[in-house]
């Protein structure tokens, strides 16, 4: 241990949410066995995975557990709601990549909830253009296509506005 630098050593509260991560995962892996139907084991695991690692933000409020807690989370629950449901093979990636981007912007969501230190709009970028890109594979309507550019117009809109208010309140 004391050739270690001091950033890569781990302490007592990482050793605790390392093993309920694992402890819950391997929990959810025993209950889907003894239930008779279940989605595919993949996208429950991706998100108990994700909902670990938000638990363990949740206990540590360090970021590093929020930014894939949020992606994981979002990816598995894509996944699960497009096993869900019978849909064309577009709709199935476009559900997917929707709970992708809705992910990411819950890093931004839940880091603006409880005041996070590392709070950055950086995830949006990522989020919104994930959301749009499912959301056209979501529509057959052509119009839709035409009319999408609203959204990540509406997206600088509430960015700007956040940004100039914190400006202003000195944060």
């Amino acid at each position: 241990m004391s050739g270690m630098s001091q950033g890569t050593q781990t302490g007592p509260r990482d050793r605790i949410v390392f093993a309920l991560v694992l402890i819950l995962v391997g929990v959810a892996g025993l209950a889907l066995r003894l239930v008779e139907s279940t989605p595919t084991l993949g996208g429950v695991i991706v998100t108990v995975i994700g909902l670990g690692l938000l638990g363990a933000f949740a206990y540590t409020r360090q970021y590093g557990y929020l930014v894939p807690g949020g992606i994981l989370t979002g990816l598995g629950l894509g996944i699960v709601a497009s096993e869900a449901f019978t849909l064309t093979e577009d709709a199935t990636g476009g559900i997917i990549v929707v709970g992708l981007g809705l992910g990411f912007v819950s890093i931004w969501v839940i880091g603006g909830l409880v005041h996070v230190a590392q709070h950055h709009w950086w995830p949006l970028i990522p989020g919104g253009i994930l959301a749009i890109i499912g959301a056209a594979l979501l529509s057959s309507e052509e119009a839709f296509l035409e009319y999408v550019w609203i959204v990540p117009i509406v997206l600088g809109l509430i960015v700007l506005g956040w940004g100039l208010a914190q400006r202003r309140s000195g944060g």
